[in-house]
Parts: structure tokens; sequence; C-alpha cells
């Protein structure tokens, strides 16, 4: 199968894809309040609808037993967007997906990579799940055969996802390492000019990843215990004081009641050296509250202040309890 570089615009964009979920009157009346509330406190930090990509999907137990799929909201929600760390996520999935292959063999260094990618974010954990999975590593220029080869291997976590036979798979590039400055080698031959082969999701796509994470089949029973067991994040203001690189303080788990509990990865970019991948703020989750329907949250947002603003996403997770409370109890 042919390598495919795909090419990224600048820009955000944004496709048209059929939801996984239910377009649902009453949670689309919640979620345009969500986003309103959203747009509105943030006004003076410069973000604007075109800011703002949103998906929210909600596992009411009822619509679920009469075998009709969650009900769902989302605001640009096909929007392609630089994903910051919550494509780590993708990295957990596709490493998951080798394991269960056989192409790569568990052993404690990875168990430790796979945990530190997820819980503490870390991208030198995440470049070590990447070259495993992918079979790569990167290093020096290689002349276009040898780069051709490369980039074959490196794609394959994107011809992994389409194969999935998932629509909101369709745009998305999960291709690139994780970075905490400029890339160099055969990494910045990769990445391209003006950034146009950094990863890119959507959150569609995101949502529906864990939606089969948490109630679907594509993947082994078993795999997904393990994936939900890593993005399983304490919120507690005690364990968050000492663990402040936990990705709860500024995200959505500062917001949550404490009886919440929080499946998560978030990601975050202030300035790079690449205006592409510059002033990002993320969160992705599965949340419970007792009394209510487990839901799924995809937050993407961009610009200087909305990336180092510590409020936005907490203040919409709580926001999205408070709605749910309104329209459930």
């Amino acid at each position: 199968m042919q390598a495919k570089n795909i090419i990224l615009p600048q820009k955000w964009v944004e496709r048209k894809t059929m939801p996984f979920w239910d377009v649902d009157e009453r949670l689309d009346t919640a979620g345009r309040e969500l986003v309103d509330g959203i747009l509105t406190r943030n006004r003076g930090q410069g973000l604007g609808p075109e800011d703002l990509s949103v998906a929210w999907v909600l596992y009411d137990p009822a619509h679920l037993e009469a075998g009709r799929p969650p009900r769902g909201y989302g605001h640009r929600a096909d929007l392609s967007f630089y994903p910051c760390s919550v494509v780590k996520c993708f990295w957990l999935a596709a490493c998951h997906a080798r394991l269960e292959e056989g192409y790569i063999q568990p052993h404690p260094e990875l168990d430790r990579a796979m945990h530190d990618m997820i819980v503490w974010s870390s991208n030198t954990a995440t470049n070590y799940v990447i070259d495993l999975v992918t079979g790569t590593t990167g290093d020096t220029l290689l002349d276009e055969t040898a780069f051709a080869e490369w980039a074959e291997k490196r794609n394959w976590t994107n011809r992994y996802f389409r194969s999935l036979g998932w629509p909101e798979m369709a745009d998305i590039n999960v291709c690139q390492k994780n970075m905490d400055d400029d890339r160099y080698g055969r990494e910045r031959q990769f990445v391209g000019e003006g950034g146009r082969n950094h990863n890119s999701l959507t959150p569609n796509a995101t949502a529906r990843l864990y939606h089969e994470i948490f109630h679907g089949r594509s993947f082994p029973a078993e795999r997904c215990r393990m994936m939900r067991d890593l993005l399983a994040r304490r919120h507690d203001r005690e364990w968050v004081e000492q663990n402040p690189n936990a990705q709860v303080k500024g995200y959505f788990g500062a917001g949550l009641p404490a009886e919440a509990k929080l499946w998560s990865k978030a990601g975050w970019t202030g300035w790079t050296g690449d205006a592409t991948n510059s002033y990002r703020r993320h969160d992705s989750a599965y949340i419970t509250v007792p009394g209510l329907p487990p839901f799924i949250l995809v937050i993407a947002t961009q610009g200087k202040a909305m990336s180092a603003d510590e409020h936005c996403l907490p203040h919409a997770a709580r926001s999205a309890v408070e709605i749910l409370e309104s329209i459930c109890r």
C-alpha cells in the first residue's frame, strides 16, 4: 500500500461527516447553551466561534437499552485542528493494536512508557511508543528512496485507523512525534514546510475513539480495560496539589464535582516556534457523575490568550454537569 503523505492546511478546516450519535432536540438545546456560555465567558480572551470546537456525547441508559446510538451534539466538531497531546490517546490505541497482532511484544519498559505518555503526558515516552508501533526512528536526513520507505512505515497509524471503517477517521493525521522544541533531520523533513503534515484530529474523531474504548466493540475487551485504566485520572484537590502536572489544573478535572469520575487526556501548546501548532488548549474525557448519564466531552480551543487560560475548560466541564442536571433531574 502506497504511503499517503497527508497535506494539511495551516488553518482549521471543517469537513462534514455523519456522527456516530443521534441528534436529539433537548441535547441540541443543551449543547447550544454550553457553547454560548463558553463563548460569552471568554469573549474578552478573543475566543470566537471559529476558535472553538466541541463534541458532547450522552449515554442515556434507557436510550442505549433500546438499541439506539448515544445522543450527541457538535459545534464545528468536524474541524481539523492540531491536537497537541490529545493525540496520545490514538497512540495508546495503536500500541494496543500492535500488541494484539504480535508486531511488538509486551515488556516493562513499554508499560512504563504507555503509563507516562498518558498519565504525565511525557513526549519522550510517547516517542518511544511511536518508534515501537511504527518501526521507525527519527534521526539524520534521508535520501528520497529511504525517506519514502521510512514515511510508509510511519504512516501505518493512519492506515490502521482508516481500516476500522469509522467515517470520523477519514481526515485525521496521526504520524508525527510530539516535540518539546523544533524538529531536526527526518522529523523536520516529514512534517514538511509550514507544518503541512502536522498531526491533525477532530473532536468527532476523538469522541469516536473514546466511544469505542468505553462502549464499542472494535477492540478486545481486555485491551479496552487496560486503556481505561491508564486514562483514569484523579482530580481530588490534595492529589492535584501534589501532582500539578497531572493535567487536572486548567482542564476538565478542576471543574468537576468531587464525586465525579474522570478518564481524560488533555493537550496544550504555547509558542513552539511554528505558528501552525502554537497556542492551543484542549481536553477530551469520559465523565461519570452519580445521578447523571455518563458523557464524553471534547473541547478544542486556539488563540494565545486561550492557551494560557486555566479557567475556560474547568468552567466548561462544570457547566456541562450543571446543564445535564437541569435536563435530567
